[in-house]
């Protein structure tokens, strides 16, 4: 669902995600994030009342951000595919510019926004489903899978892995660890023609 926001709580959203994203939650302040959007802390508080809030919101503008993008990919790709491995690089490449403090601290401190997202991640499972079976009918996945299950499958795994992105001291070595979930998931339901386009992309390209 498209977030509907005033200029300055986008602005407010835009900043604070970028600031957590890069040095973590605990580590930045109401304070901190007014300063940066040159505003006063009472403007700030109008539009959120408090970190928890401001978290939240954080978390669904960055979720937002990424479907806009996963949208424009889907539009610029030959076929499921392609804009399925495209997508995954994209938003491989997201999860590595954010710092490993952040996702400690939303473990640490948010639990029940932890909760709520993954929750929210899982529900996802019937329209990735029907974005793979698209792909049957273009000859690049197979027609002997239940989707419907294969799609909870991955995302149930690869919700785990992001929720080990929490305690790991690693950061790469859960990013590899998603790598590997994501191939292993895509060559057990591609065709012949879709492995031939899985090994393409992976020799052209550093996942």
């Amino acid at each position: 669902m498209e977030i509907i926001m005033s200029d300055l709580t986008e602005k407010i959203l835009n900043k604070a995600s970028s600031l957590m994203s890069l040095y973590g939650i605990s580590s930045v302040t109401m304070d901190d994030i007014a300063k940066e959007c040159h505003i006063s802390k009472r403007t700030l508080y109008e539009q959120i009342p408090d970190k928890r809030t401001l978290v939240w919101k954080c978390v669904l503008f960055l979720k937002e951000q990424t479907a806009i993008e996963a949208k424009t990919l889907i539009y610029e790709s030959s076929d499921t595919l392609d804009s399925l491995l495209h997508i995954y690089q994209h938003m491989r490449k997201h999860i590595s510019d954010i710092s490993s403090v952040f996702f400690k601290d939303i473990h640490r401190l948010y639990p029940d926004i932890e909760k709520q997202y993954n929750e929210m991640y899982l529900l996802q499972s019937k329209a990735f489903a029907n974005f793979l079976i698209k792909g049957v009918n273009e000859g690049v996945f197979r027609n002997d899978i239940n989707f419907s299950l294969a799609s909870k499958a991955f995302l149930a795994q690869s919700s785990f892995i992001v929720k080990e992105f929490a305690t790991k001291s690693d950061p790469q070595e859960t990013l590899r660890m998603i790598d590997i979930a994501f191939i292993i998931f895509l060559r057990g339901i591609a065709t012949q023609k879709g492995l031939e386009t899985i090994d393409i992309f992976l020799n052209d390209n550093i996942i």
